[in-house]
């Protein structure tokens, strides 16, 4: 059995970053990733890194974070994470990234959804799969092993809850791997596919949190890309909007984003009116152009029209998730307010408080970047002050996971779906119900029908386990379920409208009262936990009478 100090699960940016940062604190790491490398490149990014350069300190953007996320964000972790982000882009820098300049040969900043000032820096419309390849080099020059096609399927937790491995699925080998480590890291991205049932964003971390016992936060909040073509799903970069091209009304008009609106919000402007809204890039200014070249092609490959010449009709579309594994500053996972030992987690499967009820655009790369980081640094120092434990855990979790994967494979009941079933009516069910307005009937009802949808169950067409990917696709969905169930019980919990959860039936915005995280356990249980309003003396401590 392979042990390791620090064990990554994601091989998203978050993931990497926390690799090479456990790497470089002295720790053994190894990172495994269900998809095949390279595949997550891009993915969710379409607002670059918010930094807050050219500003006396990080107080404004802690500030905008906090405002737009309906005062619902931590605050030691909005400052901490905001103060954090000029070192990190300077690293990065180091490291080879290749960014957007102004006139001074200083990182061009834009003022995007969110910010009170320009404050977004990028390499225009290719900043994720940039950001990626620049992570991977790194991890190559470590010696960082990588392995992919590595489904995760179940962490193993001693009887004291301290987390000591994890048991995966090598799709290549068709057999259930046990890995021993001193720490985890859950790296994985958000759960959005629950939505979109597109398979980008399965919340692999956070169902396995879930399924380990501990409890979800804030799982009622998610994002939208404004900017997404209606019909074909195509996520255009937020950065058009500072570089001239336009939200336009169709009856005329333009759409101007309140400097406190998050992603969330800002799609709401969108959909207000009750109207179409298209984007207008035809007056894109001449020399942004080329940063662009990309999403020309995509816009031409998919919609048939020029970027530079049509108007491309807007739907939004959910892009982000908010809600997952709870963690404070350091990216230690917590459960009732306490440290899981030896668990650990950062980017979109988990809740690190930063972004409250609603995300200012570039800082969900800002969290993923220097929570992988903290979470890496932190894993690095745990696992140097104790040695390996027995293995039996990981030894009972893999036969545990084998009894799953066998019934999987040759049990399934009568009456089961097929995954594609099950994907389409999930996605149907979650846009139905926990879409831009939700109300405590339609909830209920979202609720029955996952639930129906997780007793039928899931069916394979093939019981061959090497290179079965409908198998690795199954497991995903039946997380997902789990992702799902909690999402709803805790938009049912919160009877209130905040950020991007607008309850129909409670119009009425709450912010002043009911300061709230939401915990949600794996029986669907929900509880509240209180927001941490900060330790400096001039934080925002509330929002405005």
């Amino acid at each position: 059995m392979d042990a390791w100090d620090v064990v990554v699960i994601g091989g998203t940016v978050a993931g990497m970053r926390a690799a090479i940062a456990a790497h470089d604190a002295g720790a053994s790491v190894a990172l495994f990733d269900g998809r095949a490398h390279g595949s997550d490149a891009g993915a969710a990014d379409t607002g670059g890194l918010a930094i807050s350069m050219g500003e006396a300190t990080s107080t404004a953007h802690r500030d905008d974070t906090i405002r737009a996320g309906r005062w619902l964000s931590d605050q030691d972790v909005a400052a901490a994470r905001t103060s954090a982000a000029f070192e990190e882009l300077a690293l990065l820098e180091r490291w080879g990234l290749v960014l957007r300049r102004d006139g001074a040969s200083l990182p061009l900043l834009q003022q995007l959804p969110g910010h009170s000032v320009s404050r977004v820096a990028s390499t225009g419309d290719s900043t994720g799969r940039e950001l990626h390849q620049l992570l991977e080099e790194q991890c190559i020059k470590r010696g960082i092993p990588r392995r992919v096609d590595m489904q995760a399927v179940s962490l193993a937790m001693h009887d004291d809850g301290s987390a000591c491995g994890a048991v995966f699925f090598d799709v290549q080998e068709g057999e259930l791997v046990g890995v021993q480590a001193k720490t985890v890291i859950l790296a994985s991205d958000g759960f959005q596919s629950a939505w979109n049932g597109d398979g980008v964003g399965d919340g692999t971390g956070a169902w396995l949190a879930l399924v380990a016992g501990i409890p979800l936060r804030d799982m009622e909040f998610s994002a939208c890309n404004p900017l997404n073509v209606e019909t074909v799903d195509l996520s255009l970069p937020l950065t058009l909007i500072d570089d001239g091209a336009k939200v336009r009304l169709a009856s005329g008009g333009d759409v101007e984003f309140e400097a406190d609106s998050g992603l969330d919000a800002a799609s709401q402007q969108i959909l207000s009116g009750g109207e179409l809204c298209v984007l207008d890039a035809r007056v894109l200014k001449r020399t942004s152009r080329k940063w662009y070249s990309d999403t020309a092609e995509r816009v031409q490959s998919r919609c048939g029209l020029a970027l530079d010449a049509d108007v491309l009709p807007l739907s939004p579309r959910g892009e982000l998730t908010i809600g997952g594994v709870p963690t404070d500053c350091t990216g230690r996972v917590t459960s009732g307010g306490e440290p899981v030992e030896g668990l650990f987690a950062a980017g979109g499967c988990c809740n690190s408080g930063f972004h409250g009820a609603d995300i200012v655009a570039g800082n969900h790369l800002l969290d993923s970047l220097v929570g992988g980081a903290a979470a890496g640094d932190a894993a690095a120092s745990t696992s140097a002050s104790f040695g390996f434990g027995s293995p039996e855990a990981v030894t009972a979790e893999l036969s545990t996971a084998g009894e799953k994967v066998a019934h999987l494979l040759h049990g399934a009941d009568e009456g089961a779906l097929t995954r594609a079933a099950g994907a389409f009516q999930l996605a149907s069910v979650m846009s139905d119900a926990m879409g831009f307005e939700r109300d405590a009937a339609t909830l209920e009802a979202a609720a029955v029908r996952i639930s129906e949808i997780s007793t039928a169950g899931l069916q394979l067409s093939d019981a061959n386990p090497v290179m079965n990917t409908e198998l690795v696709e199954v497991l995903r969905l039946e997380g997902l379920l789990k992702l799902s169930a909690a999402a709803v019980a805790s938009a049912l919990h919160r009877a209130e409208s905040r950020g991007s959860h607008q309850r129909s039936d409670h119009p009425e915005r709450d912010d002043a009262g009911h300061l709230q995280h939401t915990l949600v356990d794996s029986s669907g249980n929900v509880s509240d936990s209180p927001v941490n309003q900060g330790s400096g003396d001039d934080w925002l401590l509330a929002p405005p009478e």
